[in-house]
């Protein structure tokens, strides 16, 4: 059985990776306490909300803003407000630190909607000759 965010929710599952596909709804400051993180809080389709907890130290800020679609793979923790993801980002063996446990390859990305610019802007379609 596939996890999702929504089981993991109810039975307040720990420590399972699981992805989720949402909506950036709120960008929150960076967490620099011991290691730095990027916050931010998506909605999947269920108006369920998750906070993304993204390691700076481990990858590449995301340039995400309100509004923009995303898909997170990672780790996820139970609280009552739906809910954490964290380690999006890969791992490769290198674990230090007392808090530091062996997780699956996280990641983010952008899901956004493709348009077809000929049809977005009145374009002329390419000649496939």
């Amino acid at each position: 059985m596939k996890i999702t965010a929504e089981i993991a929710f109810a039975r307040h599952m720990n420590d399972v990776t699981i992805s989720a596909t949402g909506k950036v709804i709120k960008l929150l400051p960076d967490d620099t306490d011991k290691s730095p993180h990027q916050k931010f809080v998506i909605e999947i389709h269920s108006g369920h909300t998750i906070l993304v907890s993204h390691n700076l130290l481990r990858a590449y800020r995301i340039p995400v803003k309100i509004g923009d679609r995303i898909e997170v793979h990672g780790s996820y923790i139970w609280n009552r407000y739906g809910g954490l993801i964290h380690n999006t980002h890969h791992y490769n063996d290198e674990c230090q630190g007392p808090h530091c446990q062996p997780h699956d390859d996280g990641y983010i990305n952008f899901v956004g909607i493709h348009k077809n610019p000929h049809i977005e802007y009145g374009l002329p379609k390419e000649n496939p000759n």
